[in-house]
């Protein structure tokens, strides 16, 4: 058989096949046959996976389903983490962190861009990236011995950006920040004036770097050519008192072009009963209720906090106007319906698809202090996050 230049072929063709792949394992393997079908796929994939398919629930073992903070364990077939595809809950994926990240100091900040955000050690100054599917870390520069308490990190792109930062936070007005795209990272200590106060999300919006605190103030955030925080005078929302900020604050998401603000609704302590969705508009600076997400969805979780949306759920068996929550107790996921407003819980056995699924009213029974792990959580590989001007 003469040799064929299967690199060769036009990108027209192969983005046809793309929009046909049935599941994650096809689009691993397309993405290994050459280095130019990975390039099209990591150009293409906000556009032809990230708006299009659910993310990944990225599940803990069944015995560290406990409430408390637990390390990283090396995935195994009896006790490994593993990634279920919402279109397919028989076959789930695994998890390959390696046997390194099973210290007992090892907490869990965050998920951003296809890594968990860890810090390692004691007494936890050793921040590491770890891809969420092959378990490679990005090793970062030691933090400052201060002995703080860190709540919640996130970056600002994908760690090869160059315009990447890691931004971690501590205290009600600093934070700490480190430019992983620079020769030498080193970290910087940011400060937060009054009014600016526990930062709940960050999120990149159309290029700008928005922020959410915990009573519901929005911000954007600079860092070119000087950090630079600005305080946006934004009317409409006003979130109930938070008794549990590491879990249940404000959301940050973009969709259908749309800043979306979600809040969750407490009656009473711990009750969660219901969630509520704001639009903002930029035109009046307000933000309005939205009482439906037409056909998209919501992925939010308390343990990776980086919540999602998707286009057109019916097409991976999912629901419309409907908001998937992950959190620490789960089994796997609990849904809220924006229509009626009532709880589905559901839990996934291995090798089974959805086992049961009954009417929930949430109660997330979250103690202060800490973020827990481990969590049920959405995911993404990082694959499908790329940036222009990125090596490949």
């Amino acid at each position: 058989m003469a040799h064929r230049p299967w690199s060769e072929l036009p990108a027209l063709a192969l983005l046809a096949v793309l929009r046909r792949l049935p599941s994650l394992l096809d689009l691993f393997a397309f993405a290994a046959v050459c280095r130019s079908w990975r390039s099209l796929l990591r150009s293409s994939a906000a556009l032809l996976y990230l708006s299009s398919r659910p993310p990944l629930l990225l599940r803990p073992p069944c015995h560290l389903h406990r409430r408390q903070a637990r390390p990283l364990l090396a995935a195994d077939e009896s006790d490994g983490f593993s990634l279920y595809a919402l279109d397919d809950l028989r076959t789930p994926y695994r998890s390959l962190f390696p046997v390194s990240s099973a210290a007992a100091d090892d907490l869990c900040l965050a998920y951003s861009h296809g890594y968990l955000i860890l810090l390692r050690g004691r007494p936890r100054s050793d921040p590491v990236l770890a891809d969420v599917l092959t378990g490679a870390e990005i090793l970062l520069p030691a933090l400052p011995p201060d002995r703080v308490s860190f709540y919640y990190g996130t970056l600002t792109a994908p760690p090869a950006s160059p315009d990447c930062c890691l931004l971690l936070f501590y205290s009600r007005y600093s934070l700490m920040c480190c430019r992983i795209g620079e020769p030498h990272p080193e970290w910087a200590r940011l400060p937060l004036k009054k009014g600016q106060s526990y930062i709940a999300r960050v999120l990149r919006f159309k290029d700008r770097i928005f922020a959410i605190s915990n009573i519901g103030r929005l911000l954007t955030l600079e860092f070119v050519p000087e950090f630079k925080v600005e305080r946006l005078d934004v009317g409409g929302l006003h979130p109930p008192a938070a008794y549990d900020r590491w879990h249940f604050g404000p959301q940050l998401v973009e969709c259908g072009g749309e800043l979306l603000a979600v809040l969750f609704v407490q009656e009473g302590r711990p009750w969660i009963t219901g969630i509520h969705v704001f639009r903002l508009d930029f035109g009046r600076m307000e933000w309005a209720q939205v009482e439906s997400l037409g056909d998209h969805c919501l992925f939010i979780d308390c343990g990776g906090k980086c919540p999602v949306s998707g286009v057109d759920p019916s097409c991976w068996g999912g629901r419309s106007n409907c908001v998937y929550v992950a959190a620490p107790g789960c089994d796997a996921w609990v849904e809220y319906s924006l229509d009626d407003k009532t709880w589905s819980q559901v839990s996934v056995s291995s090798g089974d698809t959805i086992s049961r699924r009954l009417l929930f009213r949430a109660q997330f029974l979250a103690q202060l202090g800490e973020p827990r792990w481990p969590s049920p959580i959405w995911v993404y590989p990082s694959l499908f996050f790329w940036r222009e001007g990125m090596e490949l």
